[in-house]
């Protein structure tokens, strides 16, 4: 079974194309030509993507700084997630077509089958950090740590899932936010196969470096592989608005190969843990989140000798009153502690104006 098969068709109405759903945009535009004083500081660095899920293959959007590559802390954990449903389902497709006869020869086919593909698909950057056999497990997956075959009362797997121990840790990652169980998550799934599987779906361009990348573990147990950042210069977990919002904008249509629906998105936390719920923003009339993964973390000492915290997030936004859904993702908003009402109400009102000139 082929783990490695190209890029998923861009999702998004081509940004370029004359013919694009311009109201968005224009609203966003308008808005950001607006700002003076303190909200312009704040929010003209804000990198943004938001995409009207309309259910068409090349769904309306509109960005601003959407290619830039942040620093975006653990919004980023995202891509883990992603590569431990996307492993799943290749192990389980392998499972169906050798249909080995007990849980050794299941996971004897999986390394058989997926170490040299692994190898092969991984960024020349981690390869070149861990060139080394001793290095093995920051490029091959831990499987048995990973994947539980599933067995019939003979022992011969039928299916397969998650350890309870690792959807454990997904769970801490993801809804309780929390950085140990986001590096057992990272470790399963390899720094190798998580970013390979990222770039060959098209999330990530390895010419160009950009995109969604993944190769730190957050606790600074694996050395991590950095890429270049435009906030904060060489950094381990990083993305682009608009690659997130790809990635973001599939899981909630179920077409991504790796999980539906509703297999991914009971991994998200609950739409109150947005930083707008939070602070008590929204939900503001019609607009609220439904799914949410906040990210802070700590910038590199400015050259006043400041740390700042960079704020990002990954949402899932449900117009009621229009009956619509929005997956929108903001980050490098740049506070200096916790955000707060003040610091986030203008990112609110941003998303707001572009979601509220959507026109169906």
């Amino acid at each position: 079974m082929e783990m490695f098969t190209g890029a998923y068709q861009d999702n998004l109405e081509p940004e370029g194309d004359l013919g694009r759903n311009r109201s968005m945009q224009d609203a966003l535009d308008s808005f950001m030509n607006g700002l003076s004083g303190t909200d312009l500081t704040a929010l003209e660095r804000v990198g943004l993507t938001v995409v009207a899920l309309t259910g068409n293959e090349s769904l309306p959007w509109a960005g601003h700084r959407h290619n830039e590559v942040h620093y975006s802390a653990s919004m980023v954990k995202l891509l883990a997630m992603y590569a431990a449903h996307t492993l799943r389902f290749l192990a389980e497709g392998l499972r169906a077509d050798q249909a080995p006869a007990t849980s050794d020869d299941f996971f004897a086919a999986l390394a058989n089958e997926f170490n040299g593909e692994i190898r092969r698909a991984t960024p020349a950057k981690i390869l070149a950090t861990y060139p080394n056999q001793a290095d093995e497990s920051k490029i091959i997956p831990a499987y048995q740590t990973v994947l539980e075959p599933q067995l019939d009362a003979s022992g011969t797997p039928v299916g397969v899932d998650f350890t309870f121990g690792y959807r454990t840790q997904l769970r801490g990652m993801l809804i309780q936010q929390q950085d140990t169980p986001a590096a057992e998550c990272i470790h399963g799934v390899s720094f190798g196969f998580m970013n390979a599987k990222a770039g060959d779906d098209g999330f990530f361009d390895n010419t160009n470096q950009r995109g969604i990348w993944l190769a730190g573990d957050y606790i600074g147990q694996w050395i991590p592989v950095k890429i270049e950042s435009l906030n904060d210069a060489l950094v381990a977990q990083a993305t682009t608005a608009v690659d997130m919002a790809k990635l973001l904008a599939r899981m909630f249509s179920g077409t991504l190969e790796s999980g539906s629906l509703t297999d991914l998105f009971p991994m998200l936390t609950p739409g109150g843990r947005s930083w707008f719920h939070q602070q008590l923003i929204w939900p503001n009339g019609d607009i609220s989140a439904t799914h949410s993964k906040v990210g802070i973390g700590p910038l590199k000492r400015n050259s006043a000798g400041v740390i700042e915290q960079v704020v990002s997030e990954a949402l899932i936004a449900r117009d009621t009153g229009r009956d619509l859904d929005f997956a929108v993702i903001w980050q490098n908003l740049k506070v200096p502690g916790s955000p707060t009402m003040p610091e986030l109400m203008p990112v609110a009102n941003m998303v707001e104006t572009t979601i509220r000139a959507f026109q169906p």
